[in-house]
């Protein structure tokens, strides 16, 4: 929870009333590598905030092949925006990649919390558009870039990923095969 304190502190003054009143609908969730915090068609409107480790969106096709949407590591957000936004079931998963300590606010208690709390309603306003800002500069760079472009913007912004993420899910992530990662990496060493 102090991470999350502090998270919040760095930007905005949190009173002890705010503090108090978070740490009651807040609530703190280990996983394990490999778990599902979200499953694909369910309702759970949450959002999750990265204490430790990875956590990773994705959508699977009816052909079984998994996109990446969203990788997360400490002191980042990820939730299934169109669920939690909307009346629709899941249509990602999220799913630990490592061993991870999370914290969740349900969509309801937030919505009474800013209600409470105007001014953080506000300040969350600014921090969620940055990430559709973010998201929207995610999607331009799958439509824009090259394979080994999209690798070399992904290494600038996300270098710890490449520590702890499998290849196939960075390929996923970056809209390319495995192989075609594996080439541009060789081709990086060579450079």
């Amino acid at each position: 929870m102090n991470e999350l304190l502090d998270y919040f502190k760095k930007d905005i003054s949190i009173s002890l009333e705010i503090e108090h009143r978070l740490k009651e609908i807040i609530i703190e969730k280990k996983l394990e590598k490999g778990a599902l915090i979200l499953s694909e068609n369910s309702i759970k409107k949450e959002h999750i905030f990265v204490v430790s480790g990875c956590l990773r969106s994705f959508y699977k096709t009816e052909k079984a092949k998994e996109h990446t949407i969203q990788f997360a590591v400490k002191n980042w957000w990820i939730s299934d925006y169109m669920t939690l936004y909307t009346a629709n079931k899941s249509v990602v998963a999220i799913e630990s990649l490592t061993n991870s300590t999370v914290l969740i606010i349900s969509n309801d208690k937030l919505d009474e919390f800013y209600k409470e709390f105007p001014d953080f309603e506000v300040f969350q306003r600014k921090n969620f558009e940055k990430r559709i800002a973010a998201l929207q500069t995610r999607i331009l760079n799958l439509l824009s870039l090259t394979a080994a472009e999209k690798y070399n913007q992904f290494m600038k912004n996300y270098e710890v990923f490449e520590k702890v993420i499998p290849n196939y899910q960075i390929a996923s992530y970056l809209g390319i095969t495995p192989q075609s990662l594996s080439r541009i990496r060789k081709e990086r060493v060579k450079n």
